[in-house]
């Protein structure tokens, strides 16, 4: 088995800090890893592409891109920044990558993903693939916001990771975790995080803002702003 590399960052709260970029940037490492592909010659499936961060980071090196998302009005966004951008060769469609057969899309060379993964996403992608061909991605590790006390659904622990991956039919290539934690000086600064983020209200309506809150009361002083699984992996 691969091992796994481990990144981990800590550094303390900054007055004011929190963005959204903090949690769903594109890793580096990802790009690193998809841009060692031979992009020019392949087709390249991005699924859950969002607004189309990714597909538009690769386009200008990639044959062709396909960007899913089952959200209409992040599609109506991608689109509008590849017309901006002046691309031909990225087409974007409303869809839902856990029901699709992504062979009615194009014959698939390569399926990317950032921060959107699942084991029916997983499934879909290894059936869409011929032998020896990738799919490389970042997904939330258990570890984001776990100070909340709640793991989201589509968050993954390695050891789960590894089994999707091999019953989906995939041998992981590179396995990696990257972390940031913020270190808080005082509970009111893990509060103005979440309050300049844009998370504080989706955590109030989710319960997760009175988990974050005992675990402030009882002395917890960091915050997991970012928690990622990054994988490269090579249809067996």
């Amino acid at each position: 088995m691969v091992p796994w590399e481990r990144h981990r960052i800590e550094r303390p709260y900054r007055a004011g800090e929190g963005s959204e970029e903090d949690h769903v940037g594109l890793s580096p490492t990802l790009l690193r890893l998809i841009r060692g592909e031979p992009l020019s010659e392949r087709v390249v499936l991005d699924v859950g592409c969002g607004s189309g961060r990714l597909a538009l980071a690769l386009a200008n090196e990639a044959g062709r891109i396909v960007g899913i998302d089952r959200a209409p009005d992040a599609i109506d966004r991608a689109w509008e920044r590849s017309v901006a951008l002046g691309l031909s060769n990225v087409t974007f469609r409303c869809l839902d990558a856990e029901t699709i057969d992504y062979r009615d899309l194009a014959p698939i060379d390569l399926v990317v993903a950032n921060l959107c993964m699942s084991d029916e996403i997983l499934r879909r992608s290894a059936a869409a693939l011929s032998p020896g061909r990738h799919t490389l991605f970042a997904a939330f590790h258990s570890d984001q916001w776990k100070e909340s006390g709640r793991v989201s659904q589509y968050a993954y622990a390695e050891a789960q990771l590894e089994r999707a991956l091999a019953e989906a039919g995939f041998e992981p290539i590179y396995l990696g975790v990257e972390q940031d934690v913020l270190l808080l000086a005082a509970p009111t600064d893990g509060l103005a995080y979440l309050e300049a983020s844009g998370l504080a209200a989706r955590w109030k309506s989710d319960g997760r803002w009175e988990g974050f809150l005992r675990y402030l009361q009882n002395g917890g002083r960091q915050l997991t702003t970012k928690a990622r699984v990054i994988v490269k992996a090579r249809r067996r």
